[in-house]
C-alpha cells in the first residue's frame, strides 16, 4: 500500500511539475528571447516606402509564418521590409518607417508580455501606419479583437495607437489570403 502511494504521489508531482513548467514558458514569454534575427526583403522595381515586421515567434512558430506572410505580402506591395524579432536589435529602432506591424501569440485570451511592452513602448511618427496582428488557435471572431486590443493600453480609445490596423489570424484560417486582407487594409 506505501508503494502505490508513492507511485500516486510521484506521478502527481510529474504532473503539477509539467504545469509550471509549460505556465512559466508560456507567462514569462521565453520564446520572444529567441526572436533575435533580422531579414531585409527588397521589392522589384523602385521602393514605395519602408516598413519594419516585428514578431514573437511563440512556441508553435504559428507568428513567425504570419509575420513572413506579412512581409511578403508589403514587399509585393512596393515596400522594402524589415522582417526581425521583438528581441532583435531592429526592434529598438522604430522610427522612420512608413509601416510598422507587431505581431505574436495570443496566450490565454491576450498578448504576449513582449508584444504589449513593444506596442505600448512604440511611438512612431505622425504618418506611419501600424497594424497588429496576434495568431492563435481556430478562426477569428470579434470577441478575439477586442481581447488583442483590451490588453494593450496603447490600443485602446484615446491611446498612442488606438488607430492601428488590428487583425488575428487563426492557424486554420488561409494564411495567405488573411495576411493579404490585413496589408490592403493597413495601406491603403
Amino acid at each position: 500500500m506505501k508503494k502505490l502511494l508513492k507511485i500516486i504521489l510521484a506521478v502527481f508531482a510529474v504532473i503539477i511539475l509539467t504545469f509550471v513548467i509549460i505556465g512559466a514558458i508560456l507567462f514569462l514569454d521565453l520564446a520572444a528571447y529567441t526572436a533575435t534575427g533580422t531579414q531585409t526583403l527588397t521589392p522589384q522595381g523602385a521602393s514605395m516606402g519602408t516598413a519594419l515586421v516585428l514578431y514573437d515567434p511563440g512556441l508553435s512558430g504559428a507568428s513567425t509564418r504570419v509575420a513572413e506572410k506579412v512581409a511578403s505580402e508589403l514587399q509585393s506591395q512596393g515596400f522594402t521590409v524589415t522582417l526581425a524579432g521583438i528581441k532583435s536589435s531592429a526592434a529598438s529602432v522604430t522610427s522612420g518607417y512608413d509601416v510598422i506591424v507587431v505581431g505574436g501569440p495570443i496566450y490565454a485570451g491576450a498578448p504576449t508580455a513582449s508584444v504589449i511592452g513593444t506596442l505600448n513602448s512604440l511611438n512612431p511618427d505622425a504618418n506611419t501606419k501600424v497594424g497588429v496582428f496576434g495568431s492563435g488557435q481556430g478562426a477569428t471572431t470579434p470577441e478575439d479583437i477586442a481581447q488583442i486590443k483590451g490588453g494593450v493600453a496603447a490600443l485602446q480609445s484615446g491611446g498612442v495607437l488606438s488607430n492601428a490596423v488590428v487583425v488575428k489570424i487563426g492557424e486554420t484560417e488561409d494564411i495567405d489570403a488573411r495576411a493579404s486582407d490585413f496589408v490592403a487594409q493597413l495601406v491603403r
